[in-house]
């Protein structure tokens, strides 16, 4: 998109003339910003909220840092696991991994794998309630432009006589 130019000379001495011009494509509106703003804030929030969620689902189940509590959900599901499995919770299980969280936290694959996840439900989310609220750019624009720039090349050819 430098502005090359083709000229192109048939035999009967008529010539053409082709520049390649630069097309820009349209400004983003404050709309858009705001949505943009909005999705990336909602992402980065929950990305780092969703460890500390995390941890306080599991620690007000019940499974903390000096065992399971009495009568917590975490001794319910001990008590159902204890008994589905003939007496004993299953090491690897459900109640063993959760009780493991809960006496020693996430660790670091955890903590990655939780904000990975609130990253996706940020965005997710972000990206929802703004179209909730309002119209995407593309629908409010819808019929009062003649064509759309969101398949043009950012070069095009342009003849000259």
């Amino acid at each position: 998109c430098d502005g090359q130019r083709l000229d192109i000379s048939p035999s009967k001495g008529i010539g053409q003339t082709w520049i390649l011009e630069p097309i820009m494509p349209s400004t983003i509106s404050m709309d858009q910003i705001t949505m943009y703003s909005s999705i990336g804030a909602a992402t980065v929030a929950l990305s780092v909220a969703m460890p500390f969620a995390i941890m306080g689902i599991i620690g007000g189940m019940g499974f903390t840092a000096g065992g399971i509590s009495a009568g917590s959900v975490a001794a319910g599901m001990m008590s159902a696991e204890a008994i589905a499995s003939g007496g004993g919770v299953a090491a690897g299980g459900t109640v063993a991994v959760l009780q493991s969280i809960g006496a020693s936290g996430l660790g670091a694959a955890g903590f990655a794998g939780a904000m990975g996840a609130g990253g996706v439900i940020g965005a997710s989310g972000g990206r929802l309630a703004t179209a909730v609220m309002g119209k995407s750019e593309e629908q409010k624009n819808e019929g009062t432009s003649s064509s759309s720039n969101t398949n043009m090349a950012y070069c095009n050819w342009r003849h000259w006589e």
